[in-house]
């Protein structure tokens, strides 16, 4: 997605470029955090212990949801400039 979005950027398609781009963080974003969860869930309660160091990925994989564009800030880019619906912020 990454690709599509650099190569929509390159030929000059910066609407375009900046909706691929905003899917790709969030997928990205949202790949991350449910893997991890799937990981601390599997391992129980050894999943937050120091020793299989899920702790700091759990902590980092919630960055990703929110900085620096929150996920709400991208669905509104997503269903107002794709979708075609009104600004709702």
């Amino acid at each position: 997605m990454m690709q599509k979005a650099a190569f929509l950027y390159d030929s000059g398609d910066d609407a375009g470029a900046g909706e691929a781009a905003n899917v790709a963080k969030y997928a990205a974003a949202e790949a991350c955090a449910n893997a991890v969860d799937q990981a601390v869930h599997t391992l129980g309660g050894n999943g937050l212990t120091a020793e299989y160091g899920l702790a700091s990925l759990l902590t980092a994989s919630r960055v990703g949801r929110i900085a620096p564009v929150s996920r709400e800030m991208i669905l509104n880019y997503v269903a107002q400039h794709t979708l075609g619906l009104p600004k709702s912020y």
